[in-house]
């Protein structure tokens, strides 16, 4: 546990190092003390968010993207039909809608613009901090549907080779309307740097919680087969906006994906595609991160030919609520197109967990 003496120290020294605590935090949680996690990321959410943050000129203070705006101003129109602190919601509204009129936008709403001053002041209290957090507490009993046919998805996963299967019902009722609370009301969504416009409430900056956690744990207990010895090491969720694109083509650095869907099948004009293209194909090991993981054009270019080159197929799964899609994190795979209707309630909403390292 040298590591864990080493962040110990490095904290003691300077108690408000916000990336110690994060990756402290991360740690912890792999370990499975799940108590000392949250209490880590919950200090360097104070630090980072909080009245008085560590550092008031983050990037996301002093920038604002089309898309970001809109989610800001929706999600607080939502929180006022709500009555949730209606009088404070329905201001904050409006003077973000007074500043969305204000800003000359770029023509590509995920290009991020600088705040003046005077527009930054106007929105310091509010702008991509913890306003509004929706307790997220473990449920009694258990999180996962009970009907699971547990034989039957291990079975697929590992037939499937290099392992993936999907399957519907992964929570229960009590745990999934839990979950879309806090993801819809909790003002968590701080990362915009998206070239699809789509916005991101990561594990360190807003998105622990104990529900979170205990999906995780269950999933393991209930999948020991496909989980094996793989701690939970990365979470986070993305938001859509109806009109803009997902992710692309990609894969991750860690052992196993968990990939699931938490929004409405309502709020999807075509049950065909918005889900998860997965490719029958491994990034290299011996591949970079920023390689296999580009987010940029070049990058994504490089992915498609070697894609081309080594086709063995793909899964394509359709959207539908409470879908969970399990797969090899070294398997190429992106966002399918996306047919979303308009409005806060039915922004795409996934949750995407990862469990120990792609070298294990």
């Amino acid at each position: 546990h040298t590591w864990m003496e080493s962040y110990q120290k490095a904290l003691s020294i300077r108690p408000d190092f916000v990336d110690a605590l994060g990756n402290y935090g991360a740690h912890l949680l792999a370990l499975g003390h799940r108590q000392e996690a949250l209490s880590c990321f919950d200090k360097r959410m104070e630090l980072v968010r909080g009245e008085n943050p560590t550092n008031p000129d983050l990037e996301s203070f002093r920038f604002i993207t089309k898309a970001k705006m809109k989610h800001d101003i929706e999600q607080f129109q939502y929180l006022e039909s709500l009555g949730t602190d209606a009088d404070r919601f329905g201001k904050l509204a409006r003077t973000y809608s007074e500043l969305d009129q204000e800003i000359q936008w770029p023509g590509n709403d995920s290009a991020a613009v600088p705040l003046t001053k005077d527009q930054r002041e106007r929105i310091r209290n509010s702008y991509n901090r913890p306003l509004h957090i929706v307790e997220a507490p473990e449920i009694p009993g258990s999180v996962l549907n009970p009907n699971l046919n547990v034989k039957s998805i291990t079975r697929s996963y590992m037939g499937n080779a290099p392992g993936m299967t999907y399957f519907d019902s992964l929570l229960n009722p009590e745990a999934l309307h839990a979950l879309r609370r806090f993801l819809m009301e909790s003002t968590i969504w701080y990362d915009f740097k998206y070239s699809g416009g789509y916005l991101g409430a990561m594990l360190a900056d807003g998105m622990a919680c104990p529900l979170l956690f205990q999906i995780a744990d269950e999933l393991r207990q209930t999948f020991p087969d496909i989980f094996k010895h793989h701690p939970l090491n990365q979470l986070w969720a993305y938001k859509y906006d109806s009109q803009l694109t997902g992710i692309n083509v990609h894969a991750d650095f860690a052992a196993i994906n968990v990939n699931f869907w938490i929004t409405p099948d309502s709020a999807n004009r075509n049950p065909t595609n918005g889900g998860l293209i997965v490719h029958k194909v491994k990034a290299p090991l011996d591949w970079r991160f920023t390689s296999y993981n580009p987010g940029n054009e070049e990058g994504d270019r490089r992915i498609r030919e070697f894609l081309t080159e080594h086709d063995s197929g793909k899964l394509v799964v359709p959207y539908t609520e409470n879908r969970v899609v399990l797969f090899n994190s070294d398997l190429f795979h992106e966002t399918d197109r996306l047919e979303f209707k308009p409005g806060y309630e039915n922004r795409r909403i996934n949750i995407t967990m990862l469990f120990g390292n792609r070298r294990d």
